[in-house]
């Protein structure tokens, strides 16, 4: 079989997802697709739109065959250990052929250049990077010079400091370090960039769409910028989309009760951040206002986002292999999906996990499933009506079968 594998937030699924998905299956003959999903909260350091479930159903609705669960201590963490665990996973299924990714390039050899560049990390490189750090530029900044130093300039390539640019990079980066037998299959990004927070077409990103909804008194049309049954699924939640002020008070009770100390033991907080993060908390009032305080020429927004959302899970400064740890936790699948794993049982260096009640005995303490649980009762206290605040549903919730 040829299975592409695709590495998604869906946050929330829209046009462009559907563009990417379908021209790749067109393009690559392929017999199917599955999708390595963040769950809960994403990369940017936030709580999704909706939940894992319902941007399940929205991607087998539309073209997804198999929705597998990236464990949210690495769908919270950067761009490198996002792209690393993800294509780790699709590694592991032994029936991925290809990774299709889009970028705002279209130029899949020069990405693979910069690839094998930052993997391979040369001394002009290093030298390079550690001279514009000591500037004082922040580390993406100080990253994209040196790339231009040893690779020339970038010319008419798009920047490397966008977001589907750094994650492509990442993961041309991961399949290196893997050795993975999987074929970069490039889609050049149409319509609006990723942090554009403007709708100008139907292909508007999944900032734009979320920042509309909420703008919008949630009196907002999707079926504009989705294909139609994702629409017609979220428009049918009956909860309503979760936004980071959902979460704050939680969050200024942790900072408050937390001592310096133990700030420091979580992931991102570095550079005597723990003693600006103590002095704040009594001083602001509002998520917002605790971004910042924080802010400096050295940490990007979305750093600082990730570096709070940490705080607020309770991710430590810990590495995990997950050859030891991993799992592909399935969270629903359609017909072919139900081929593919059927294929999985047989190539899968990970055990496959269908149901969370009926675990093997060894994943009982596993602790990026622990944490994953405790991302979703978290994720509930966000919803403002009670009956969504029940907890636990990571062991109620049925997996998605169309």
């Amino acid at each position: 079989m040829k299975i592409i594998g695709i590495v998604a937030e869906y946050n929330p699924f829209h046009n462009g997802h559907h563009y990417q998905i379908e021209h790749s299956k067109k393009v690559l003959s392929a017999d199917g697709v599955i999708a390595i999903m963040s769950g809960n909260f994403v990369q940017r350091g936030m709580p999704a739109f909706v939940d894992k479930w319902t941007r399940t159903k929205m991607a087998l609705e539309s073209g997804v065959n198999l929705v597998i669960e990236l464990p949210v201590h690495y769908a919270t963490s950067s761009a490198e250990q996002f792209a690393e665990g993800a294509v780790t996973l699709l590694h592991s299924t032994g029936v991925v052929t290809h990774l299709s990714f889009g970028s705002e390039s279209g130029d899949l050899d020069y990405m693979n250049r910069i690839a094998s560049l930052l993997v391979e990390e040369p001394e002009p490189y290093k030298i390079s990077l550690r001279n514009h750090l000591s500037t004082g530029l922040s580390y993406p900044r100080a990253r994209a010079l040196a790339i231009d130093e040893i690779l020339g300039s970038l010319g008419d390539h798009a920047n490397i400091n966008q977001s589907n640019m750094i994650l492509g990079i990442e993961y041309l980066k991961a399949i290196k370090k893997l050795d993975a037998h999987i074929t970069p299959f490039l889609v050049k990004r149409i319509g609006s960039g990723y942090h554009d927070e403007n709708i100008k077409s139907p292909f508007a990103s999944a900032t734009a769409i979320r920042k509309a909804y909420f703008n919008s008194d949630a009196n907002f049309n999707f079926s504009d910028h989705m294909p139609e049954m994702a629409a017609r699924t979220i428009s049918a939640l009956g909860s309503q989309p979760m936004d980071i002020s959902h979460f704050e008070k939680e969050l200024l009770f942790i900072l408050r009760r937390a001592s310096r100390e133990s700030l420091s033991k979580y992931r991102e907080v570095n550079e005597g951040l723990d003693h600006k993060l103590k002095f704040l908390s009594s001083r602001v009032t509002t998520y917002d206002e605790l971004v910042e305080g924080l802010k400096s020429k050295r940490y990007t927004h979305t750093k600082i986002n990730r570096l709070l959302i940490n705080i607020l899970l309770g991710i430590e400064k810990r590495e995990y292999d997950l050859s030891e740890v991993g799992y592909l936790r399935i969270l629903g699948f359609d017909d072919i999906g139900r081929k593919i794993i059927h294929e999985m049982k047989n190539s899968a260096t990970l055990p496959i996990i269908t149901n969370i009640n009926k675990i093997p005995e060894e994943l009982k303490s596993n602790p990026l499933l622990a944490l994953d649980v405790k991302a979703s009762d978290l994720y509930a206290m966000g919803h403002t009506d009670c009956k969504g605040r029940i907890g636990a549903r990571d062991h109620t919730e049925k997996m998605i079968i169309l």
